[in-house]
């Protein structure tokens, strides 16, 4: 039910306090508003990315004492990671895997949904496609891919504490074994960069780099996943719309970047208090935990007079949506993430032209730090 109504409640928040305490999980500061946030995430000199138990630090649990260089560092230890990772995720890179993207769900997945009329196209469809394009962004094999896709979904889909500590252990072990094989044999991937990069003097530590490749693969995987799915469910509330996407490609872009606005993956990402400072007019103290909405930032009345409404001819502005986050953590693999829900996006609607919900289908949608749908149980035309 908070799902469900999450962006309703958020904005109940965000018009009475937008900086507001909580003394759940051991006490935060909720921001709500677009200048608020905004603020908070152009300020690493006092809010830190590196959270315990908060936004990213939430996604990876398995090594809570490693801190991963990029995801959870600042100021220029941050810069150095971020200048070296970012040739992999330019928007030539991310085009770059526009083709491998395109195979994998005409040639695979679709081929193999069609005859079957029916399905979930979260566990069938956008849940298999993200992890097979950062694996081979990091440099894994085509095998090695499947692997990691495999036990990933496992990871993040377990049903029990028990059952995640299995797979993450396994899952740790594995990544451990590529990147001791980079540091001996470094190639040109993602993960050999990452390996052998010289930051502040040194290279990371191996718990550094297990956790900060969990973290990558996280980002992804989690945020593409949940973004397409959210993206299919849109579609298919709304048919006339999706006829319009369907019939021009030239609107599947700007239909993308208003749902990146309207519905981000990425729902909420944490901050450390690291002086005495306030924020929108809240007194705050070293060690205070902050937890960012970024979805209720990109609907806050301040700034987007209809942020409550899809438009997907809506105008550009002056005011950037910030579905993409913020300041010096704003979303690196962003081009990559724009390719890989278009190309899936363009595939399922040119291979399943009637799909549609089931009947009586119940979908329901989840919110914490990423925003997504459980299932889409769908269904169509066999042929």
């Amino acid at each position: 039910m908070v799902a469900a109504t999450a962006y309703e409640t958020l904005g109940t928040i965000r018009r009475g306090c937008p900086v507001a305490r909580s003394g759940e999980l051991d006490g935060f500061v909720l921001v709500t508003g677009y200048d608020e946030i905004r603020e908070a995430a152009q300020a690493p000199e006092r809010f830190s990315a590196y959270v315990g138990g908060l936004g990213a630090a939430a996604v990876v649990t398995e090594m809570p004492e490693a801190v991963a260089p990029m995801f959870e560092t600042d100021a220029e230890h941050h810069h150095q990671w971020r200048r070296a990772l970012a040739t992999f995720f330019t928007p030539a890179a991310a085009a770059a895997q526009k083709q491998y993207v395109r195979a994998i769900c005409r040639e695979t997945l679709l081929q193999e949904l069609i005859p079957q009329g029916a399905g979930n196209l979260v566990a069938s469809y956008t849940q298999q496609v993200p992890p097979l394009v950062i694996g081979r962004v990091l440099g894994l094999a085509e095998l090695e891919r499947a692997w990691l896709s495999e036990h990933v979904r496992a990871l993040y889909g377990a049903e029990t504490l028990t059952d995640a500590e299995q797979v993450g252990r396994v899952y740790a072990d594995f990544l451990l074994r590529q990147i001791r094989d980079r540091r001996a044999h470094p190639g040109s991937d993602l993960l050999s960069c990452m390996a052998t990069a010289e930051v502040d003097g040194r290279t990371a530590g191996e718990d550094e780099l297990v956790k900060m490749t969990m973290l990558m693969v996280a980002a992804g995987h989690l945020s593409t996943a949940d973004a397409c799915a959210t993206a299919i469910l849109h579609l298919l509330d709304d048919p006339a719309l999706r006829e319009r996407v369907a019939a021009d490609s030239g609107l599947m872009e700007a239909f993308v970047e208003e749902l990146v606005r309207y519905e981000p993956a990425v729902a909420a990402t944490g901050r450390t208090v690291t002086t005495d400072t306030q924020l929108g007019g809240m007194p705050l103290a070293p060690g205070d935990r902050l937890l960012l909405a970024w979805g209720s930032a990109n609907r806050d009345e301040r700034r987007f007079h209809d942020g409550d409404v899809f438009r997907v001819d809506r105008e550009r502005t002056r005011t950037r949506h910030l579905g993409w986050g913020a300041g010096e953590h704003r979303c690196l693999g962003r081009h990559l993430a724009r390719v890989e829900v278009r190309v899936m996006l363009e595939e399922l609607l040119r291979a399943l032209p009637d799909v549609r919900l089931q009947p009586h289908a119940s979908v329901r949608r989840t919110f914490g730090v990423i925003r997504g749908v459980a299932a889409l149980p769908a269904q169509w035309s066999r042929r």
